[in-house]
């Protein structure tokens, strides 16, 4: 195959196991900010918006649309972990600040600027919503959030049953409004030692909620991708078994393992894993960590991105390299 696709046409024919030229380029979540701050001391132009600097470095760029359950209405948590409400009481006051119509979310201009960029051929498009787990914690607070398993189960089975009502609606508005690329849920369920919740507490209070919505993303036929950070060693099968059929980002540091993945789970896809610990030490490292993830992206089922952000320490000439690898360990996965 000699002619280039289009960014969405190879993105979506790899999930779909159709005919793709290379494998997608993207960062799922690019850089930050100081890493930025840094290459543009080093060259990098100072004007440029984030989808230009991805296609500035020859990625497929990538734009994420989150769509919050929150409005402005809602109360901000005074710090970060910190919740909103500790009763049902509480929960009746803010519930009258979320669930909002979602119709008209993204503004005509926005719309039309997506179709552009899609027309264009060099722009994936995703939009994000909280998972059962993400959602309940952001409102609870962590800590409380996982006592609330044992102490409010009722109240946080009725916040998600409520979510779940809302987010159908969202998906309802999506559908009629542009064809994503994909969907993630942000999840985070898991740390460096696994899953937070044992597959029992799983089962009982975040499954029931994605069997009911899942279904309705599969009949838009948009990829369901699931956001989790830390050891997902566990959580991947719990996710499959609802439907979940991407994971990201595998984190290197937290001991992932995709091929174990792909041996456990050979029907989903993976995204991310590129250990980006090791960019900093040069070509010989990153190509290393390329040849390591070699043999997992000829399944075809798992896309090479850097695990998490681009940290500063990477230099702007080391990334450089890192897209030099990134382009050749691309084309080395293709079908004829």
């Amino acid at each position: 195959m000699n002619s280039e696709m289009k960014a969405n046409e190879r993105f979506g024919n790899l999930l779909r196991g159709r005919v793709f030229d290379r494998l997608p380029m993207i960062e799922w979540v690019p850089w930050w900010d100081i890493t930025l701050e840094r290459w543009k001391k080093e060259g990098l132009p100072g004007n440029l918006g984030c989808r230009d600097i991805q296609l500035f470095f020859g990625l497929d760029a990538c734009i994420q649309n989150w769509i919050w359950v929150q409005s402005k209405d809602t109360p901000v948590a005074p710090y970060h972990g910190a919740g909103i409400m500790k009763t049902r009481e509480d929960y009746e006051k803010i519930k009258k600040t979320m669930y909002y119509d979602p119709n008209g979310y993204f503004d005509p201009w926005y719309i039309n600027w997506m179709k552009k960029t899609r027309a264009e051929g060099n722009t994936l498009h995703w939009f994000s919503v909280e998972g059962f787990f993400w959602f309940a914690r952001a409102l609870f607070g962590i800590e409380s959030h996982l006592y609330s398993f044992y102490d409010e189960p009722e109240l946080l089975k009725e916040m998600c049953w409520d979510y779940t009502k809302w987010l159908k609606k969202v998906f309802e508005y999506i559908g009629n409004t542009f064809k994503f690329d994909f969907m993630t849920f942000g999840e985070d369920m898991s740390y460096n030692h696994g899953p937070m919740l044992g597959k029992e507490l799983f089962d009982e209070f975040l499954s029931p909620f994605y069997n009911d919505v899942i279904p309705v993303l599969k009949k838009m036929d948009i990829p369901i991708f699931l956001d989790s950070d830390g050891d997902i060693t566990l959580a991947v099968d719990w996710y499959s078994s609802v439907g979940i059929e991407c994971m990201l980002p595998l984190e290197r540091q937290a001991g992932v393992d995709v091929s174990e993945y792909l041996k456990k789970q050979p029907n989903m896809f993976f995204l991310g894993h590129f250990d980006k610990m090791c960019m900093k030490f040069g070509e010989d490292a990153m190509r290393q960590e390329f040849e390591r993830l070699l043999p997992s992206c000829k399944t075809r089922r798992f896309i090479p991105s850097v695990d998490h952000q681009t940290p500063p320490d990477v230099s702007l000439e080391n990334y450089r390299v890192y897209m030099k690898l990134f382009k050749e360990y691309a084309s080395k996965i293709n079908k004829v």
